[in-house]
């Protein structure tokens, strides 16, 4: 009994060991196949903005299967494909994130999750305003990195950025701010207000003008002096009394009368020089009547 038992027992084993040239087989014949090791998708944090219109990092490696977790920070930004030689335009069928915005005081932040599909070369834009061309752009996969340089080159020559449409290529989501790859930047503080402009400085009074000089006194006009007294007129010398005059005849009869001729006004005093002449040369006496 015991001897058939250990038979079974040793038969048993033998089947079970592996044989050559194929996998080992479990009782009757049931084959176990080797274990397969699944490599775990990576998640590739790519921080979108901040204080500066930039994607840190701008150049990425990845496999397929690798998730790219674009986390925006200040702004409002897009993850945006494009083809190699039109930068700043959608490419058709392309990834497109939509606009994502992060302002002061949020606690969650929001992301996009896009799943690696492909190795070739991935070209990325942000369509908001001018961040396109002010050198926001990126890469996953580049060949070289002159690509992306060439890249970033076009970007900056390109007129306009070119908005997406739908959300593609991805999904949406947030995440706590702690858990995010950043630090927000510092809120703007608002702008001090000016101090008080001073009260400029009292103008000086002017300055008084010096007292005119008093113009120098006149001197007093000297006092002429007294006017000499003309000299007193000599008083009119008296006229001498007229002598009398003979007494004239009287005529004689028979023999017409002669007219006694006028008497002559008594002259006016002449001054005193014609008095003193008068007395030198006396007026002749007139000649008696005959």
């Amino acid at each position: 009994m015991h001897s058939l038992l250990f038979s079974l027992l040793l038969a048993s084993t033998a089947s079970a060991l592996p044989r050559p040239g194929g996998a080992p087989r479990g009782p009757r014949g049931v084959q176990i196949k080797a274990p397969h090791q699944v490599r775990a998708s990576a998640v590739i944090p790519v921080v979108v903005g901040g204080p500066q219109d930039l994607f840190v990092p701008n150049s990425v490696t990845a496999n397929v299967g690798d998730i790219v977790q674009f986390q925006f920070s200040n702004g409002n930004h897009t993850v945006t494909q494009s083809t190699a030689d039109a930068a700043c335009a959608p490419m058709e069928g392309g990834v497109h994130s939509g606009h994502i915005p992060f302002e002061d005081g949020q606690t969650e932040v929001g992301t996009f999750n896009m799943p690696v599909t492909s190795t070739e070369p991935m070209f990325l834009y942000c369509a908001t305003g001018p961040h396109c061309q002010t050198g926001q752009v990126m890469m996953i996969n580049p060949a070289d990195t002159q690509q992306l340089a060439a890249y970033a080159k076009l970007s900056q020559e390109s007129a306009e950025s070119v908005d997406g449409s739908a959300v593609v290529g991805g999904t949406a989501a947030t995440i706590p701010l702690d858990a995010a790859a950043f630090t927000p930047a510092a809120p703007e503080e608002e702008a001090a207000a000016p101090p008080p402009a001073e009260a400029p400085p009292a103008e000086a009074p002017p300055a008084e003008a010096p007292p005119a000089e008093a113009p120098p006194a006149e001197a007093p006009p000297a006092e002429a002096p007294p006017a000499e007294a003309p000299p007193a007129e000599a008083p009119p010398a008296e006229a001498p009394p007229a002598e009398e005059a003979p007494a004239e005849a009287p005529p004689a009869e028979g023999a017409p009368a002669e007219e006694a001729p006028a008497e002559a006004p008594p002259a006016e005093a002449p001054p005193a020089e014609a008095a003193q002449a008068a007395e030198a040369h006396p007026p002749a006496a007139p000649a008696p009547a005959k």
